[in-house]
């Protein structure tokens, strides 16, 4: 007994260590595209849906987009007519498996006739909620196909306000995101408009997946996909938003009472805009790109300022001193003790995990705050008046 119970416990293990690693981290998994330029990729599960498709591909092409749909073997055997449809709107086709079962995906013989399943199209396989087995990346080698995922999940079938869900995905979306999306959904019908036409807004242009350059995640990438939920709560939880919503936007801000060292004419709890760097953004842009874009987001969150006459700074925690001070025109003052150590650590942390190999690797010399005075800051960055 004692034996069975023991083999039981380590299968478990297995099939558990197995779906994190490869699901929730998507290690190997191709799940978004390059980061430094402006494509992003629609993708629909769980069709062909006879209430949803025709309208959803009418969508599509009035806004002039190709997607890539995953598509479910016992739906495209039944609507081969739909099957069709999205083959003539110029979209891509993928496999989604034969069923949406996904216990079932749990017994190997079941999950190798899902995998094998074919729709022609792109040699990608997106296993249902994303579930892996120990078997799963080893079966759909054997079918020669890839493991396809997502950076960006639209939640269309929780039940939330479209409106809602369009803005938290234009805030996340990044350049080469794979945004995931359903058949059969009113709410997807509803949100997609606002969502196409806030990406082009923000400069991003929408191909079909198989348009990126996707490579697979490594174990950095893997572990980044997998802290985006933490982010996410910590960005509501702080009210946290980007300044300038823009695929190179790369400040995140939100009023905030300051609670830094002290300040000549600055209170403790005086409200102040607080900037955080996007450092996923930040590690996949050239130097001078850089530079260009702090320049937009500094005057978009001088409009910020200038709409809020309670903020009296706008102050941030970074290593990136001596630029701040220099072309930025920002005062500097240290943080105390502890506070510098989490920073620091902090900063330690994202630079390991977003440096682009790219780029020779330097350390900053440590975290300092760094600050405007809000008479200052608008003096500088203030956008000037139409005449």
């Amino acid at each position: 007994m004692a034996a069975w119970t023991l083999g039981l416990g380590g299968l478990a293990l297995l099939y558990l260590v197995s779906d994190l690693v490869f699901r929730w981290m998507g290690v190997g998994a191709l799940a978004h595209g390059p980061r430094d330029g402006p494509l992003v990729s629609l993708t629909f599960d769980d069709g062909p849906d006879p209430a949803t498709t025709p309208r959803l591909l009418a969508l599509l092409e009035q806004a002039g987009v190709r997607a890539t749909f995953f598509v479910l073997g016992e739906r495209a055997d039944r609507y081969p007519e739909l099957m069709e449809a999205i083959r003539r709107g110029g979209h891509e086709i993928a496999s989604h498996g034969g069923a949406h079962r996904p216990l079932l995906l749990f017994f190997p013989p079941f999950e190798w006739q899902q995998i094998a399943y074919q729709p022609g199209g792109l040699p990608y396989y997106r296993p249902p909620h994303g579930l892996h087995t120990p078997f799963t990346r080893l079966f759909a080698a054997l079918s020669g196909k890839r493991v396809a995922l997502w950076d960006l999940e639209s939640r269309d079938w929780t039940g939330a306000d479209p409106a809602a869900l369009t803005e938290r995905m234009l805030e996340y979306a990044a350049p080469g995101s794979v945004i995931l999306l359903h058949e059969g959904r009113e709410a997807t019908l509803r949100l997609l408009p606002g969502l196409i036409e806030g990406l082009h807004r923000s400069g991003y242009r929408l191909v079909p997946m198989g348009a990126q350059k996707l490579a697979p995640l490594g174990f950095k990438a893997g572990l980044a996909r997998a802290l985006q939920g933490l982010d996410e709560r910590y960005d509501r939880a702080h009210g946290i938003r980007h300044c300038r919503r823009h695929r190179t936007g790369l400040f995140r801000c939100a009023k905030t009472a300051y609670n830094g060292p002290p300040l000549k004419g600055i209170a403790p709890g005086t409200p102040g805009l607080e900037l955080h760097f996007d450092s996923r953004k930040v590690a996949a842009m050239s130097p001078l790109a850089i530079l260009r874009a702090l320049r937009e987001d500094l005057r978009a969150a001088a409009g910020l300022v200038e709409r809020d006459p309670e903020i009296a700074l706008v102050f941030a925690r970074t290593g990136l001193v001596e630029g701040a001070r220099e072309l930025l025109g920002f005062e500097v003052a240290e943080l105390a003790p502890q506070d510098r150590f989490f920073a620091t650590l902090a900063l330690r942390f994202f630079e390991w995990l977003y440096r682009d190999p790219r780029y020779p690797k330097k350390r900053s010399p440590g975290v300092k705050l760094v600050y405007a005075r809000r008479e200052a800051f608008l003096a500088r960055y203030r956008k000037p008046t139409e005449p």
